[in-house]
Parts: C-alpha cells; sequence; structure tokens
C-alpha cells in the first residue's frame, strides 16, 4: 500500500507542475485568481492557491479515497513549492523567453484543442445491439470459433539479428537452440510463457496463428524487437456475446470515436484557407486529412497479466502491446 501511495504522491506532483504551467499562462495572460471569500488554501508572497484549483488537480489525478487526506496535504505543499518556482522565475523574466512562451503556447493550443474534441466525441451515440451483434456474427474467429494459445517465446532486439542467427532459427528444434545460441553471443533477450485468446492478440499473430498447429515455431519482428515463437498449445474457447458484450461495446465507441476525429478533421481542413508557404518536394498538398488504415483491432490492450479485458486500441496494434506478457 506504501508503494501504491507513493506512486500517486509523485503522480500529483507530476500534474501540479501541470498546474504551474497553467499558473503561468493565467500570469501572462493577466486573469486574476480567484477571489471568492473561503475559496483561498494559502497565500504565497501574496499570490493565492484555492480550493478550486487543489480540487481540481486532485481529481485529475484519480486519488484512491483512503489515500485522499494525505495526498491533500502533499499536494497543496507541491503546489506551493512550485508556485515559489514560478515566482523566482517570472522575477527572473524566464517566462518571457522565447523557448517558455512558445511551449506555453503549445500547451494552450494542446489545451484547447483536447477540449473541443471531448466536446464533439461526447455527442456520439452507444452502439446499438443490432451493431454489437453484426460485430459478433462477423468476426467468428474472435467469437465463436475463437481460439485459446498457450505461447512459449524468446524476445530480442530485432537489430541483433544476424545471418548466422537466422541459421540458428531456421534450423532449431527447441526454443532452447536459440537461447543457447544467443547466451553465447551474449545477446540479451526475455523468455518467457503465456496464455492469450484470440481476442486478446494483435491481428498479425491473430493471422499468423490462424492455422497454426501445436509445436510450431516461427518468427516475427516488429518495429525494434523479434519474437521466435513455440505454439506450445491450441484448444476451442468460444465465447457467447453477452459475455463479450462490454468489450464489444468499448471496441466499436472507440472506432466511432476514430471515425468522428477524423471526419472532423477533415471538415474543418475542407473548410479552412489553408496555405503552405516556401513548400518543398515533401510538402503535402491536400486538404485532406490522411485516412488511416482499416485493421481489425484487438479487443484488449492488457498491460500485465492482471490486467482485466476492459480496454480497446486506439491505434494499430504492434505484436508487442498484441501480447500482453511481452514487456
Amino acid at each position: 500500500m506504501r508503494k501504491i501511495f507513493v506512486s500517486s504522491v509523485r503522480f500529483l506532483v507530476n500534474k501540479a507542475l501541470i498546474a504551474g504551467l497553467i499558473l503561468i499562462v493565467s500570469a501572462c495572460g493577466g486573469e486574476p485568481a480567484s477571489t471568492e471569500p473561503g475559496q483561498s488554501l494559502v497565500r504565497v508572497n501574496g499570490e493565492e492557491i484555492t480550493v478550486i484549483q487543489l480540487n481540481d488537480e486532485l481529481s485529475r489525478a484519480r486519488v484512491q479515497a483512503d489515500q485522499l487526506e494525505q495526498a491533500k496535504k502533499q499536494l497543496l505543499e507541491s503546489m506551493i513549492d512550485l508556485q515559489l518556482m514560478v515566482a523566482e522565475a517570472q522575477q527572473n523574466k524566464l517566462d518571457r523567453s522565447p523557448n517558455v512562451m512558445r511551449a506555453i503556447e503549445r500547451a494552450k493550443k494542446q489545451i484547447i484543442a483536447q477540449s473541443y474534441m471531448q466536446t464533439t466525441l461526447s455527442q456520439i451515440d452507444s452502439p446499438s445491439d443490432a451493431e454489437i451483434n453484426q460485430f459478433y456474427e462477423e468476426h467468428p474467429g474472435l467469437f465463436t470459433q475463437r481460439k485459446k494459445y498457450t505461447l512459449a517465446f524468446l524476445r530480442f532486439p530485432a537489430n541483433r539479428m544476424s545471418e548466422d542467427l537466422q541459421k540458428v532459427i531456421q534450423s532449431a528444434k527447441a526454443l532452447s537452440d536459440v537461447a543457447q545460441w544467443l547466451d553465447k553471443q551474449q545477446i540479451s533477450y526475455l523468455r518467457d510463457e503465456l496464455i492469450r485468446t484470440a481476442t486478446e492478440l494483435s491481428p498479425q499473430l491473430n493471422a499468423r496463428l490462424e492455422k497454426a498447429v501445436k509445436g510450431e515455431m516461427f518468427l516475427m519482428d516488429e518495429n525494434a524487437t523479434s519474437l521466435f515463437i513455440l505454439v506450445k498449445n491450441v484448444e476451442a474457447d468460444p465465447v457467447t456475446v453477452e459475455a463479450i458484450r462490454p468489450q464489444i461495446v468499448t471496441h466499436l465507441l472507440n472506432i466511432k470515436r476514430r471515425e468522428t476525429v477524423q471526419a472532423e478533421v477533415s471538415r474543418l481542413r475542407a473548410a479552412a484557407n489553408i496555405e503552405y508557404l516556401h513548400a518543398t518536394q515533401d510538402t503535402p498538398v491536400t486538404n485532406n486529412a490522411p485516412a488511416e488504415a482499416s485493421v481489425m483491432l484487438p479487443l484488449t490492450d492488457q498491460q500485465d497479466d492482471a490486467t482485466a479485458l476492459d480496454n480497446v486500441l486506439l491505434q494499430n496494434e504492434s505484436i508487442e502491446r498484441g501480447i500482453s506478457g511481452l514487456k
């Protein structure tokens, strides 16, 4: 519990740093802090830190109920320290330095744009029963004909792949053959085993495993990682629409959100007058937002073996993110 609390406090300190950025922005913009009676918690050289500011940071940090009181004290002290640093920076005119002003402007734009998109996304309707059932029926490999795989693997940096290693992999009878070679070459690797269903794997790995049989070994590369995988077992593991409904709902919602964002950006671009100045050969010349490739996304984005199936990826999956245990 202590470890969790310390982690939470560290997170709060980071959020307080963001609050400091907002304080700087407010100072530059000339907007005064709240002066409502009873709202001020502390006054630092005349600058007030209010209940509203503290509560806002607490809500963003999502502090556990049993940590709330201590977190309030920790965060308030962090906000005091931050205000002192902000005041000293302003005294030394650092808030007017070009790099700081550019960073503030970037942060303001990101915050405002995020607020706009959140407002737009809040108008999206939840998937209907018909949409849920249609998705379920159209993907039997993920549901009615779902499989469960027991996978053992070696993971090593892709840049350590060589012609010699490829030969070892091609002739290997077991993972240990490759592991022994990596040991001799002093190449670091991770060896582990996990059990995953098709709904927990990336599209790339699902496609490769679709016709895989027990005992099969194969190599897959993704970005900076190479995976030498042994299929230790394959078994049927169908799931009903009722059991998987929450994950399908989340998955379809995220697809709608992504499509909404793309459509809104395209609409804004089409309505805008965009002029590319000092154009080069690599400069885009169209007002249309780039189309994103349509791929089947896994229904989970587990960070470790204890994480439930409750998240859906918002972007194209890699093998490393798709296989939950490969950290």
